[in-house]
């Protein structure tokens, strides 16, 4: 048996004999009331043990803990349950739980699950797709529950803001909207991905067909010795999972900043005793009221002396100052949605361009090429399974266009089909088509990498120069 127990639990074994009367001098209120109250005070001030709950059964006690203190400290009687033990056991219920929701958080092979209203729910693993037989009953109920997950990190969903960005625990983010975004028939959506970083490992890309180890090699050389890339793909296609493998590959000792919107990278190690081993600063940006958004994180981290900087996604103005920074000595470790690694390059000048700048088009192009010269495309294809389909070195830029080489490609040969004509596998192979410039294995060479690592990139290719 256990001994160990904090003073809430001596608390809530005294208050389950703890009588009504005790509590007659209260006001009472309703319990949706007091539910509503800490569900707030408990999202803004302990999301991280609220996100706990769904993964952990230490974790019951600690937000039982929580929601005893707060009953106390807020004096908060119901006028529908007999005495606060069974108040506290009700709180916890409600905010503890997802509904039918919660076996498929809990599975390690869920990737995504959608919820496009309160009668349709789909789970995407890694090989397959499947619409669930169950409901939420109602459309009230489905809204409670995008409301509940919007909660746990800290983001609350009501008629004034009812669409929003969360996360549910670390590495699983969401993102939900309610009424008026959403038809009064449906109650809610949602949109939930779990990225699996214990299984992102250099073993797993190469046997999972989607890397070769010669192009992890290439990348993690990069990124070590001074040379930024940034991975371009559609939503879905697994570009935060390769950028925290790649950074996992980052010596101790070289200082990495991060910013992020919801955390998904986990990048610090610790020894036995609790204490971090590298120089790694994680940042969230924040919604309104008094948003901070990635532009103000970015003038932050460059005060911070970064030796690689991490802006987890670029999607708008900040992309200006990210190539001005990896242009002045930084490392810069980036992802983008695009349709190709040669369009990646127009898309951060789109990007650039939002900020506003007298720089012409292909003057600001070619700052980007310069900031990135390496560009990774990565796309799932039809059977669910994920690709790096480009390598691609970027050299200059000509009457407007990028130029350079593709150093790695994903060739489609045929795809194999089901009895139903489903496409059940896609063959094709990986193929080395292109060697490095002579700029960058110079760059290499400065940045510390031997010349006989340099060799595997720069000799030997037949091809890939466009």
């Amino acid at each position: 048996m256990n001994s160990r127990f904090s003073i809430h639990d001596l608390i809530y074994r005294a208050n389950k004999r703890r009588s009504a009367t005790e509590e007659s001098s209260l006001e009472a209120r309703d319990y949706g009331e007091i539910l509503d109250r800490l569900q707030r005070i408990i999202a803004q001030n302990h999301s991280a043990e609220l996100a706990q709950v769904l993964y952990s059964q230490e974790a019951e006690a600690k937000l039982k803990d929580l929601i005893m203190r707060y009953l106390n400290s807020e004096q908060l009687v119901s006028k529908d349950l007999r005495n606060i033990s069974e108040l506290v056991d009700a709180v916890y219920n409600d905010m503890a739980f997802v509904g039918l929701l919660s076996p498929y958080l809990q599975d390690a092979d869920t990737e995504e699950i959608n919820v496009n209203g309160y009668s349709g729910v789909w789970v995407q693993y890694k090989d397959r797709k499947v619409r669930l037989p169950e409901t939420f009953g109602s459309p009230e109920a489905c809204a409670n529950i995008v409301r509940k997950m919007s909660r746990f990190g800290g983001v609350i969903l009501d008629g004034s803001k009812p669409v929003g960005d969360s996360y549910i625990s670390r590495g699983v983010r969401m993102s939900g909207a309610i009424e008026p975004c959403v038809d009064a028939n449906a109650g809610g959506i949602a949109s939930i991905r779990k990225q699996k970083p214990f299984f992102i490992t250099r073993q797993n890309l190469i046997r999972w067909g989607t890397a070769t180890a010669e192009e992890l090699d290439f990348l993690t050389i990069c990124v070590n010795n001074g040379v930024s890339i940034a991975i371009a793909g559609a939503t879905g296609s697994g570009k935060t999972a390769d950028m925290g493998y790649i950074l996992s590959t980052i010596a101790h000792e070289k200082r990495i900043v991060t910013i992020e919107d919801t955390r998904e990278l986990s990048l610090a190690k610790y020894d036995e005793n609790g204490v971090m081993l590298n120089d790694v600063i994680h940042l969230l940006t924040k919604e309104a009221p008094n948003p901070v958004t990635m532009l103000d994180l970015l003038k932050l981290s460059l005060r911070l002396h970064p030796e690689i900087l991490v802006p987890a996604e670029m999607r708008g103005a900040e992309a200006l100052t990210v190539q001005e920074a990896g242009r002045t000595g930084h490392t810069i470790v980036s992802t983008l949605h695009a349709n190709s690694a040669r369009s990646a390059y127009d898309r951060i000048l789109t990007m650039c361009l939002e900020a506003g700048t007298s720089l012409s088009e292909e003057r600001l192009l070619r700052n980007i090429v310069e900031a990135f010269p390496v560009m990774v495309f990565k796309r799932q294809l039809p059977d669910k399974s994920r690709k790096y389909m480009e390598v691609f070195e970027a050299t200059g830029v000509q009457d407007g266009e990028v130029t350079g080489t593709t150093l790695y490609r994903y060739a489609v040969d045929h795809y194999e089909h089901d009895k139903s004509g489903r496409i059940t596998k896609v063959a094709g192979s990986h193929q080395r088509l292109g060697n490095i410039s002579p700029a960058l294995a110079e760059k290499l060479l400065v940045g510390g990498v031997p010349q006989k690592e340099i060799r595997r990139f720069s000799e030997g290719a037949e091809g890939g120069s466009q």
